[in-house]
């Protein structure tokens, strides 16, 4: 494989979001350094973000992120409704990459009509529109790209509106550690004769993938990794997380015949994972390898936590798109969602 058999499949380039995202987060580091916000944090009990898609996804990973650093419950909503206990206590943060997701607009309307304090992240489109007329805060990123291409402009604002909460301490410099990772490992990646990245999509390819990963930091990884999956190599993934898994999912494993060479599993690790944790994805290594087609332990890299995240969600991008040109499709249109769209538009 080269770089001119790719751009035959690739015809919307996906190659050049992945291969450009070191500098699409350096970017947005430097865009969000001096951002202004005039929401009351004393007045702050909860945060509930609104999201769809690869638009929530930074909102999923700031969740993770902070899992056990928050002292204020956070939720990620995928729908038209919100939760009963948003209110004035609230921040409401709406994360649409275009500004016109259906879903994200009716659940802010709702949020206003509670009193929530209002924080919008889009590119434009009705959601800035209604921040610029109803006057709250919004943080405007770049648009042109697919959402799921551009998730250093969609996550980056969140870490900034975490770092003014004083919910997140920068002074470890993660984000500048983590965008000198980013270009290094994708130096690597971007390398089409030989790297981990392809191998790992050659290893699972004609096969069903099972994630599998820690519930809490590496919760939202894993949900990365199955949108990816889908999005880019048109591929349907599943997953789950422990410890729950080993409460129930294991024994579904007993009855799997009919599976036998079609299933491949990638664990996650990190190695903050609770001990207990580790022990456990050790054993399901043993229960389940004799029925996988092939199994991989995919341990995160890095100093900082945010580093350690990235750099398998940065390892999801690239075994996706490689996923899909082995298979001769093109990356980038997600003609199902725009068919759907376009049948819902006509109700």
């Amino acid at each position: 494989m080269d770089l001119k058999d790719i751009k035959s499949i690739d015809s919307q380039n996906m190659w050049e979001f992945l291969t450009t995202f070191p500098k699409q987060w350096k970017e947005a580091v430097k865009n969000t350094k001096d951002i202004e916000l005039s929401i009351d944090k004393e007045d702050i009990s909860n945060i509930c973000f609104a999201g769809m898609g690869g638009s929530a996804m930074g909102a999923d990973l700031i969740r993770s992120f902070c899992y056990d650093s928050s002292p204020y419950p956070i939720q990620v909503v995928r729908h038209y409704e919100i939760p009963e206990w948003v209110d004035e206590d609230t921040l409401f943060i709406a994360c649409s990459f275009s500004g016109n997701t259906e879903e994200t607009l009716k659940a802010l309307t709702a949020a206003r009509e509670k009193g929530a304090q209002i924080i919008a992240v889009t590119s434009g489109g009705e959601l800035m529109v209604k921040a610029a007329k109803e006057e709250f805060d919004y943080i405007k990123i770049p648009g042109g790209m697919p959402p799921r291409a551009a998730l250093g402009y969609s996550f980056v604002p969140l870490y900034r509106i975490f770092q003014h909460l004083g919910i997140v301490d920068e002074r470890d410099g993660a984000l500048k550690d983590t965008a000198r990772f980013l270009s290094e490992q994708n130096d690597i990646f971007s390398n089409p004769q030989d790297n981990e990245a392809l191998n790992l999509a050659e290893e699972i390819n004609d096969t069903l993938p099972i994630v599998y990963s820690d519930a809490t930091m590496m919760e939202s990884v894993n949900i990365r990794w199955r949108n990816q999956f889908a999005e880019n190599a048109k591929t349907l993934a599943y997953g789950n997380t422990l410890p729950e898994m080993n409460h129930n999912e294991i024994v579904g494993w007993e009855r799997i015949v009919h599976l036998t060479g079609r299933l491949s599993v990638i664990l996650l690790v990190d190695k903050e994972d609770n001990p207990r944790i580790q022990r456990r994805m050790e054993i399901v290594e043993e229960l389940v390898e004799d029925q996988t087609a092939s199994l991989h332990i995919l341990k995160t890299r890095g100093q900082t936590r945010l580093t350690r995240m990235f750099s398998l969600i940065q390892l999801a991008d690239w075994t996706s798109f490689y996923l899909a040109i082995v298979n001769n499709i093109d990356p980038t249109p997600i003609t199902k969602i725009d068919l759907l769209k376009s049948k819902l538009a006509e109700a």
